[in-house]
């Protein structure tokens, strides 16, 4: 944690047993007793005030950090299956995807962007349209999205039913940015495989 300071102070005594030594050695100068002593405390006196000024300063850097870091906000990405029934005559139920995003923190996101991304094998599908980008999504709050999965994917050109029977992985990655301090901030949100037996997404991690 203190390796820059420790490092400038090494410097620091580093200087300074040189000074001392040239004070000492130097016929140059010419100093007597008194003279030397006095050069001598008044050396290691700046150089104990240096020493010092090196670690409040880097301290209070370091603080200033923590504090930042602390206002940043997290986000928080859900993608569920659910059963909904369409029409409350029919017996039948449709699968829906549901996407929800959560600000997890006691920090707003002024433009929060979500891109979501399904994937089955070469063959890639944005999605992010789902979502409004540049959002605001005050403190502990939250958005919800939801599609009806194989109907909507396949308007999109994506038959995930026959792609998983065929053997063929589909993944819904996400990710998504934000400005924090003035810069583009990007994180890397959660994969989700499709079960095309149980219906159902499962995170999916990456070998």
């Amino acid at each position: 944690m203190y390796r820059i300071p420790t490092i400038i102070t090494a410097i620091l005594i580093i200087i300074a047993a040189s000074a001392t030594a040239y004070l000492i050695k130097s016929t140059s100068l010419s100093l007597n007793d008194a003279q030397l002593v006095s050069s001598l405390i008044a050396l290691f006196g700046c150089l104990g005030a240096l020493i010092s000024a090196t670690f409040v300063v880097y301290i209070y850097i370091q603080t200033n950090r923590v504090f930042l870091i602390g206002q940043k906000p997290c986000l928080l990405i859900q993608i569920k299956n659910k059963k909904l029934q369409t029409n409350p005559q029919q017996k039948g139920v449709v699968s829906v995807t549901s996407i929800t995003i959560t600000n997890t923190s006691q920090n707003e996101f002024n433009d929060l962007t979500l891109y979501v991304n399904l994937q089955v094998w070469k063959k890639k599908l944005d999605i992010s349209d789902l979502f409004t980008p540049n959002m605001f999504i005050a403190a502990q709050d939250r958005r919800q999205m939801n599609f009806k999965t194989l109907s909507y994917l396949s308007k999109r050109g994506m038959e995930i039913k026959q792609a998983t029977v065929n053997g063929y992985s589909v993944i819904l990655s996400t990710h998504y940015t934000f400005t924090f301090n003035n810069k583009l901030e990007e994180r890397q949100g959660p994969d989700y495989k499709c079960n095309s037996q149980k219906e159902l997404w499962s995170l999916h991690s990456n070998p």
